[in-house]
């Protein structure tokens, strides 16, 4: 008669269906010492019939049973276990070595096992309390293909709440080695682990936990010992913060909106990145005007006037293709977020947001900081006396901040001065300039109210009154000249439009009408809300005007760090402006925004209803 061992090892080999699956994992149970000998007899002797039998790639459906082991030990067997891991490993160290140099790819799977085995090794035994220790130090000692980590974290979730013998967590541990280490390959590898235990809807990190972080990276952050590790101290912050509102996690799952980022785009903004000096170079006085809370500085401005009375505006935009690709993967993640997701909430921790790209690239690298070379795509225009346009260019560009400012400080320029003359009449040459077209510019009436009493994602405000005008007038004037290039050459281009309905906007004036001006600022808030959703809503077409603006054509351009449909219309322009295009070139560009077009309209309406159910969601626990 056939022995047990015999059947378990035909059917563990696949040579003959003795057993079901459930079936040969019951005997893990049932004689665990039968089992767990006869798998390993079974993985070691693929690897010495190998390359005669040239069925390696058996070991993946045996390593399924390694979960298994996993599952059914018992501390008295983890001896025996790290024991048969040990030797298994260099048996398979032996084989890697044996294998001639033009079987590269049978190398790379031995190499692949290996780390597998390495894994299971540290995290077999963690029933027992004492080897938590040594899976933290093995976790942390050094960088590790984050994939195989990311099998453990989903096969055994508890694993992410460990501790040292000291109490402190692994996700501490890995913070603590991320702020101190002195490695740029390490820092990289502790961030990514960092990002991916975030990512985890298993992870939960307690208030007490988040504030001892908290109050450590602060800490860090006043001592002058930590000073060429502050970006790292203000990143990690910011991810643990971000992360406590576990709500918001929940809520964005359910609307499939992504708020972490995967390791390859993570990836592709770590280093330096590469400045190509083959651009233009701006050398006039430049600034930026946004709110105090602003994060992604991506436009700025310049304003000089020339000897015949006219002026010339350049609105320089952070450029995304000047460093990557329109093709690259960091790119087209970026489409699929569609726009920065911006949480205007008072009873939020901060303003928070969920950027299109990872903060260290929207935030910093890419950002049009004071002081830093940035790329940029500059439109310069020519404005003469009656605030005609006689002359304009649209250029890639490098540029340099000279002056990172706000809405109120260039309020109190333009009121009282300023001691930099240079900052000082830039400032005044906008204001002159936007002063001439805002009497060019006549926007419809009820589009300015509705606008004026709605959260608008793009930040683009529109009022009449110093800083925020001149910004308002610079970005319209932009996106209007550029749609009008596309239209009058008959290129493709994306863009904003809005149809106004005669009889709604009649019925949304009568409310307005209503509204006492003796009413709280809740009820006021309340109706604003209403006509906002009975308001005709813009959107994004390959024709078509824009009403509200009183526009025949109008594109968003000029907010490339925050808005996807913006990074289409500057790959627009590499295509159709920076040189002559093919039959074939316009085709192509016509069918990529036809794609994208339905993409982000659907998708915005999505991130619209994930923030009311965010904003829902807090004013109910408040209660």
């Amino acid at each position: 008669m056939e022995s047990l061992e015999s059947i378990l090892t035909k059917s563990l080999m696949n040579k003959k269906d003795n057993f079901t699956t459930s079936e040969i994992c019951s005997y893990a149970e049932d004689d665990f010492e039968l089992f767990s000998s006869t798998l390993f007899n079974c993985i070691n002797k693929i690897i010495d019939n190998y390359p005669k039998d040239n069925n390696l790639y058996e070991i993946d459906k045996l390593f399924y049973y390694l979960d298994v082991l996993k599952e059914k030990a018992n501390i008295k067997d983890i001896e025996y276990i790290k024991g048969k891991l040990t030797k298994l490993d260099k048996r398979i160290e032996n084989l890697k070595n044996k294998i001639i140099k033009n079987k590269k790819k049978s190398k790379k799977k031995i190499s692949v096992f290996q780390e597998e085995l390495n894994m299971y090794k540290n995290t077999l035994c963690i029933k027992d309390n004492r080897l938590e220790d040594d899976f933290i130090d093995y976790i942390t000692s050094r960088p590790i293909e984050l994939k195989y980590i990311d099998i453990v974290f989903e096969k055994m979730p508890d694993i992410m709440e460990v501790k040292d013998k000291y109490g402190i967590s692994l996700y501490r541990n890995i913070i603590s080695k991320y702020v101190h280490t002195n490695k740029k390959e390490e820092a990289n590898y502790y961030k990514n682990l960092i990002l991916l235990i975030n990512s985890k809807k298993s992870f939960k990190i307690t208030k007490k936990e988040q504030n001892i972080i908290l109050n450590d990276l602060y800490n860090m952050l006043n001592e002058k010992d930590y000073k060429n590790h502050l970006n790292r101290i203000k990143e990690v912050k910011d991810i643990v913060e971000n992360n406590i509102n576990n709500e918001i996690n929940n809520i964005a799952r359910k609307y499939n909106i992504n708020i972490n980022f995967n390791e390859e785009v993570l990836n592709k903004v770590q280093g330096n990145l590469r400045i190509n000096k083959n651009r233009t170079r701006i050398n006039d006085y430049i600034l930026s005007i946004d709110s105090d809370k602003t994060n992604e500085i991506d436009d700025a401005l310049s304003c000089i006037k020339l000897e015949n009375g006219n002026y010339i505006l350049g609105v320089h935009i952070a450029s995304i293709l000047g460093y990557f690709s329109y093709e690259s993967d960091i790119v087209q993640n970026a489409f699929n977020r569609v726009h920065s997701i911006y949480f205007h909430n008072k009873k939020l921790e901060e303003n928070n947001v969920i950027p299109i790209f990872p903060k260290e690239f929207a935030f910093y690298k890419g950002s049009l900081i004071e002081g830093q070379d940035r790329l940029t795509r500059s439109y310069m225009f020519e404005i003469d006396k009656n605030g005609e346009v006689v002359n304009e260019c649209f250029l890639k560009t490098i540029i340099n901040n000279n002056k990172q400012t706000t809405y109120d400080k260039v309020n109190k320029i333009i009121e009282k001065g300023s001691s930099d003359s240079k900052l000082e009449e830039t400032v005044n040459n906008l204001l002159e300039v936007t002063k001439l077209l805002n009497k060019k510019n006549k926007i419809d009436e009820l589009y300015e109210i509705v606008k004026e009493n709605s959260i608008d994602t793009s930040n683009l405000k529109v009022k009449q009154e110093g800083s925020e005008q001149i910004v308002y007038q610079s970005m319209l004037l932009t996106g209007k000249e550029v749609a009008k290039f596309f239209k009058s050459n008959n290129y493709p281009c994306l863009y904003r439009v809005h149809y106004v309905d005669e009889k709604t906007n009649k019925e949304i004036q009568k409310i307005i009408n209503s509204v006492s001006s003796e009413i709280n600022d809740t009820k006021k808030d309340k109706i604003y809300d209403l006509i906002n959703s009975l308001y005709p809503k813009s959107m994004y077409d390959i024709e078509g005007p824009h009403d509200g603006l009183n526009l025949d054509s109008y594109c968003h351009c000029t907010s490339c760090l925050r808005r996807s449909p913006d990074i289409l219309v500057e790959h627009a322009l590499e295509v159709c402006y920076d040189k002559k295009p093919t039959n074939s070139e316009i085709n192509k560009l016509q069918e990529e925004i036809l794609s994208k077009k339905d993409l982000i309209n659907e998708k915005n309406d999505v991130i619209d209803w994930f923030v009311k159910d965010v904003n829902k969601t807090l004013i109910l626990k408040k209660r």
